[in-house]
């Protein structure tokens, strides 16, 4: 049991040991795949990840992944969350960036 500390993006705070993400201040209800995605994208933020490295983290060997899963799931962060919080790298991946763009 090590407590793991709260990851810190824009105005985003996720909670990996109370499984709890709040954005300005107000709680936010994600599914378990959207906290997991946003959980991997906080753990990298500011790095590029394709769309493969995040179907691996959501699923494990031998589930069924439909094509587009990654794309519904970041769709759904993104109404939740804003716009600004992820941004697609064309023909690379998805980026989830610290600051807003234009700090």
């Amino acid at each position: 049991g090590q407590v793991q500390a709260r990851l810190h993006a824009q105005n985003v705070v996720l909670d990996p040991a109370a499984h709890t993400v709040h954005l300005a201040g107000q709680p936010v209800t994600l599914s378990s795949r959207e906290f997991d995605l946003l959980h991997a994208f906080m753990l990298n933020a500011g790095r590029v990840l394709s769309r493969e490295q995040l179907e691996q983290h959501l699923y494990s060997w031998g589930q069924e992944v439909e094509s587009n899963a990654v794309e519904v799931h970041v769709h759904h962060l993104r109404r939740k969350l804003g716009s600004s919080l992820i941004q697609t790298v064309r023909g690379v991946g998805y980026v989830l960036l610290r600051e807003k763009p234009g700090r």
